[in-house]
């Protein structure tokens, strides 16, 4: 009896190990990429930017160039003022600031969901 359970126990044991490694290795390629990672590549104003750590560099890089405002967008939406801004018609560098960006998706989620609303009426 006591060594089935021993037989039956090993394989657990083993397997608990393995997806323990697993979950491990995943989290240590996701901070490896961050830290590879000099500064976080934005092309267009709405590109998913929770991958972007608060106060990286934040590059602003659009695939055409619209007009000279576009990328003052960029800077109004995404970055940290108390910091130097770089801009040209065709892109901009500067400092993410997290905070200010998190706000703007819950105001857009919040005019969505009123025009929704709106819009069911």
């Amino acid at each position: 009896m006591k060594r089935s359970l021993l037989f039956m126990s090993v394989p657990i044991f083993l397997s608990l190990v393995v997806s323990c490694g697993k979950i491990d290795t995943a989290k240590q390629d996701k901070d490896k990429e961050k830290k590879d990672r000099v500064f976080c590549l934005v092309k267009d104003l709405r590109d998913d930017l929770s991958m972007c750590e608060n106060g990286e560099p934040l590059a602003f890089l659009p695939p055409s160039w619209g007009s000279e405002q576009y990328p003052l967008y960029a800077v109004l939406l995404f970055c940290d003022l108390d910091k130097a801004v770089v801009h040209t018609n065709g892109g901009v560098v500067c400092k993410f600031d997290k905070v200010k960006w998190q706000k703007l998706v819950e105001l857009s989620k919040k005019n969505q969901q009123k025009n929704q609303q709106e819009g069911g009426k």
